[in-house]
Parts: C-alpha cells; sequence; structure tokens
C-alpha cells in the first residue's frame, strides 16, 4: 500500500469534525491594533463564541449606550443559532438536511432565507462558468475530503470518477421564490452551502448591528470579515493577511477594510501526498479534480462579506492569471498568492490596489 500524509491544520480539524464542510480553507486574518484617538465616548463592546465549526468575534466602536455587552452577545448568538438550523448539513433537523434527504422531483419547503441563499449560490456558478458549485459534496469524497470521507488509499479510478460527477452538477437543484421551495433532479445531488454560509451569516449579524444602532464595528466568523465605517477617525480597520505557509502566522499583507467585506482562502492547510505527488483540497468543479495550479490563496474585498467568501472560492479554482483575468474584467479586488515559500509570487486587480497598507 502506498504511504499516504495529510497535513490538516488545527483549525480545519475541528471545523472538519464540527461545523459545516468548507472545501476551501479559509485562511487567517489577523486584525491589526491602530493607536486610538480622542473622542471616543465609549469603551469598545466585544463579544465572542462559537459558531458553525469555528468561532465568531465583534467589536463595536463607540457603541450606542444602551448597547451593553450582555444584549450584543444575545443578538449574535441568535442570528448564528437560526442559520446554523436552516443550513447546517450537520443538523439531522436542518432544512438543508432534510431537502438532502428527499428524492427528486418533490418540491421541499423552506426558509425564503434558504431559497435566496441557494438562489445566490447558483447564479455564481453560471456566473463563474462553473468554477464554484454547492452540489459539489459527491467529488469531494470519493477524493478524501469533506465531511464524513475517508483518507483515501488510492486515487478515484475513471469510473469512480464519473459516478461522483453524475451526482454533481448546479444545474440538479431548482429554486422557487413562492412560496419558497427547492427541488432536485437527481434522488443523489446535496447541497452544500459552505462556501458561502459564513459570510452570509457575516452578513445577518452586520444587518443586525446596524439595527441595534451601531455604527463602526468589525463583524468575523472563522476568518470571514465585514467592516462598517472606520475603526478611528479616518483610519479604516487594518486587517493583517496571513502568508500561505502551514504552521506560521506571518503577514503577507496589509489592507485597510471599510464599509466592505472580505476573505481569504487558500489551499495549503489540507492535502494529501500519494506516490510523491501532492493532492489539494480545492477541487475543480470543472474537471472534478483537485486543481494543479500554484495559487495558495485568494483575499477577496467586496461590497458584502457573502460576495467575498464566495469569489475567493472561484477565483482559487480558477488559478493565477484565469482569477486574476476574471476578477478584472468583473472589476473584483482580488489579491492572489502563489508559489512555495520563501518565494511566494503576489499578483493583485485593479480594484484591489485602493486597499493595500503600508505594514508599519
Amino acid at each position: 500500500m502506498n504511504a499516504i500524509f495529510r497535513h490538516v491544520s488545527a483549525e480545519r480539524h475541528i471545523a472538519s469534525r464540527r461545523g459545516a464542510r468548507r472545501w476551501l480553507v479559509v485562511v487567517l486574518v489577523l486584525v491589526l491594533t491602530v493607536s486610538g484617538c480622542s473622542g471616543e465616548q465609549r469603551e469598545p463592546v466585544r463579544v465572542s463564541g462559537p459558531a458553525q465549526g469555528t468561532t465568531y468575534s465583534v467589536t463595536v466602536m463607540n457603541p450606542p449606550g444602551n448597547l451593553d455587552r450582555a444584549r450584543l452577545k444575545a443578538a449574535m448568538d441568535e442570528l448564528i443559532a437560526k442559520v446554523d438550523k436552516q443550513m447546517s448539513t450537520w443538523r439531522d433537523d436542518s432544512q438543508i438536511t432534510r431537502f438532502n434527504a428527499a428524492s427528486s422531483g418533490e418540491w421541499i419547503p423552506v426558509s425564503p432565507e434558504l431559497a435566496h441563499l441557494t438562489a445566490r449560490a447558483l447564479a455564481l456558478g453560471r456566473e463563474t462558468g462553473g468554477a464554484f458549485d454547492v452540489t459539489l459534496g459527491p467529488i469531494l469524497k470519493v477524493w478524501g475530503f469533506g465531511a464524513g470521507a475517508n483518507e483515501p488509499e488510492h486515487l478515484p479510478n475513471a469510473d469512480e470518477l464519473a459516478a461522483a460527477r453524475e451526482k454533481t452538477g448546479i444545474g440538479l437543484v431548482e429554486v422557487r421564490d413562492q412560496p419558497p421551495a427547492l427541488r432536485k433532479r437527481s434522488p443523489d445531488v446535496t447541497l452544500d452551502l459552505a462556501g458561502l454560509a459564513q459570510g452570509y451569516t457575516v452578513d445577518l449579524l452586520s444587518d443586525r448591528l446596524d439595527a441595534l444602532g451601531a455604527k463602526r464595528y468589525l463583524v468575523e466568523l472563522g476568518g470571514e470579515l465585514y467592516a462598517k465605517g472606520n475603526k478611528h477617525g479616518r483610519s479604516p480597520w487594518r486587517i493583517g493577511v496571513e502568508k500561505p505557509k502551514a504552521g506560521t502566522r506571518e503577514i503577507e499583507r496589509v489592507v485597510g477594510l471599510a464599509d466592505a467585506g472580505m476573505t481569504t482562502s487558500g489551499d495549503y492547510r489540507d492535502y494529501f501526498e500519494l506516490d510523491g505527488r501532492r493532492f489539494s483540497h480545492t477541487i475543480d468543479p470543472r474537471t472534478g479534480r483537485p486543481v494543479a495550479h500554484d495559487l495558495r490563496a485568494v483575499t477577496v474585498i467586496a461590497k458584502d462579506a457573502l460576495m467575498a467568501d464566495a469569489m475567493a472560492t472561484a477565483l482559487l479554482v480558477m488559478g493565477p492569471q484565469a482569477g486574476l483575468d476574471y476578477a478584472n474584467t468583473h472589476d473584483i479586488a482580488a489579491l492572489f498568492v502563489s508559489g512555495n515559500a520563501p518565494a511566494y509570487t503576489e499578483t493583485y486587480s485593479t480594484a484591489f490596489e485602493p486597499y493595500i497598507e503600508e505594514s508599519e
């Protein structure tokens, strides 16, 4: 038997066992401190906790007088629990689990939120030419990735891969708005919205903060971010993007974030080696195979965290040149880091340039 070496970060291990599967590892972002300024009326309010197999944190600067820590945490936890009950593939009683267990041909009633997010996911799949696919589960499984998968003793053969691919494809899922419902065209198709559910949750938390009267805040969940306003005066929230190097916490690039969402996705924490070859958990839905390029991480900044989350996934699949071309064509702010330590190659789209800040 060939020896197989699997490399998985501690964060990934926890997420794969306890939370929603993501087929792109979210790279850690480091929030950099900025010196304070006079004029702050109240101390920041901060809360954190477990969420979707990882953790979340919220920082509200100069919070309104009626927003204390207890009220803030209750509001955040309530929303996270609601999303979990709708979209978690780890819960037997969730709406998405009920859909995945259903046979083809019948409309399965779901919440308006789940119908909306599924429609967004399918649209993004079409817009990216299939680089983003929320039905990818069976293909991930034959490669030894994803929830419930076992480490492979051999590479999938042509028949195994073809059988898995028959169970996937965004065209196999239909969405209805009124009344909200989902329908599958094949009994074996399943949905997993983990590729954008965390970004979606961050956006929901941000909307709730707006309703609570917060004007300046930072929301983070599993590496997905949304920053509202500046942190201090005219200074945006300064975010450090990690180098794509397992086992380290070195900063590759510092960006300034305000009124935008941000996600970094990478392929260097979860892979296996067989016969001296490295197989990434980043699967190209268009081929059903792990990507062969050397793009290690993509950071995307967008108007909301959902779009940043999904586009970081799609651009990582596309690769360094095709991804950069797509980002420039569609005015997407994206940073691409390719190669291996210590000689990384960094490129970025034109729309990313305004966010670049000095490290010091």
